[in-house]
């Protein structure tokens, strides 16, 4: 995943915010385009955690999954509402996914 997030951001990432035609010109379009390749990186590393927990530690699976998704997804949305100053509709949706995620955490 890591691989994925350097290598995209400066193979793919870095030349489409050099273009300032289309929907490059938009600022909130500047700011979704690389926090999107990077949340879907790190979703990867949930991914990752999630299997490294099920062949280590069974029984801890689900709590580990619940915590990283929780992280992430809270993390992501407060990122997502400052850096596109509110605009993306995305923000609450991520927002409200790591809250639950959490919120069940403390409830098991």
């Amino acid at each position: 995943m890591l691989v994925h997030s350097l290598l995209g951001e400066r193979r793919l990432i870095r030349p489409l915010l050099r273009e300032r035609t289309g929907v490059m010109q938009r600022p909130l379009a500047r700011f979704i385009v690389p926090f999107a390749w990077h949340l879907t990186s790190t979703i990867g590393l949930i991914v990752a955690a999630t299997l490294l927990a099920l062949a280590w530690t069974p029984a801890h699976v689900g709590t580990v999954t619940i915590a990283a998704t929780g992280l992430v997804f809270t993390v992501a949305g407060i990122v997502d509402a400052i850096g596109s100053r509110r605009e993306h509709i995305g923000w609450p949706f991520l927002t409200a996914i790591g809250v639950l995620a959490l919120v069940a955490l403390l409830a098991r």
